[in-house]
């Protein structure tokens, strides 16, 4: 089999759905991935207290909201709708698939340490709607820009970025040796987006995209889920399960990872743009 992201994330599904075990070579393929992105993203400072994580945290944050990439600005100033599809298509794999793995997580975590994951899953399910679960809000917005809502079209179209993303939750949830590493990343990932997302929710405004709910509704709901991954942190710090060390490394190689994922989808549009304005030169 050959290795990639591709094949790492049809093994993953295959795992989910039918129990099938990850063959050895995506394992060993998988573990270089994380090992080399957690190495690439390391800080020389690293965190010995939850004071010091808390706060190396918020600068991070601060940080990333001072700094917006060149990327992001695109996307909300000049992305056209071709190229939107196309980064709409590379994020899909999560859209249609989103905390779907995080029940995995469930078991690891403490009751105490449970209770602000679970709340965070109800939001993402819709509070038991179906209609008001983020997978739901994405295929509508798949269904409006006239693109396949099922996930084999979109394994095929994605490129290899666009499957890292996903890939690292069921890394992060499944596989890593202490859930300190998804603590520290899901708690970054739900600060940022309210004000991440503002890119997508800028170009739904500027190009009158109708299924703009699940970029609106994700800076409306992740500050609250901010909230809940301190609480998350906090408990497993309460039961001395949370390493700092882990927790923060997960932050750093979970920023790289979707940062790259990102700027890829983003360049994969401009090419196909670029390619499409060359044929008709």
């Amino acid at each position: 089999m050959k290795t990639s992201q591709k094949a790492l994330f049809r093994a993953n599904r295959a795992l989910i759905e039918r129990m099938v075990p990850l063959p050895a070579d995506l394992v060993q393929f998988e573990r270089a991935w994380i090992d080399n992105a957690i190495r690439e993203s390391q800080t020389p400072e690293q965190p010995a207290s939850f004071a010091e994580l808390r706060k190396m945290l918020a600068a991070l944050v601060e940080q990333d909201k001072a700094d917006e990439p060149p990327t992001a600005r695109y996307v909300a100033q000049d992305m056209d709708l071709d190229e939107f599809k196309i980064l709409v298509q590379e994020f899909a794999l999560d859209g249609l698939t989103e905390a779907q793995v995080f029940y995995h997580l469930m078991p690891r975590l403490s009751l105490e340490a449970q209770m602000p994951m679970l709340r965070m899953m109800i939001d993402e399910f819709g509070s038991g709607n179906i209609k008001r679960s983020h997978t739901t809000l994405y295929k509508v917005l798949l269904d409006e820009l006239g693109m396949p809502t099922d996930l084999e079209s979109n394994i095929k179209a994605n490129g290899e970025a666009g499957c890292s993303f996903p890939n690292m939750f069921c890394w992060l949830t499944m596989r890593a040796d202490d859930p300190s590493y998804f603590a520290g990343v899901i708690t970054y990932f739900e600060t940022v987006v309210p004000f991440f997302f503002g890119c997508y929710t800028a170009l739904c405004e500027r190009l009158s995209i109708k299924a703009h709910t699940y970029y609106t509704e994700h800076v409306h709901i992740d500050a609250f889920h901010a909230l809940e991954g301190q609480r998350l942190l906090k408990a497993m710090d309460n039961d001395r399960a949370l390493d700092y060390v882990k927790a923060w490394q997960g932050i750093c190689m979970g920023r790289l990872i979707t940062n790259t994922a990102f700027d890829e989808a983003v360049y994969k549009a401009q090419a196909s743009k670029a390619g499409k304005e060359v044929a008709h030169a």
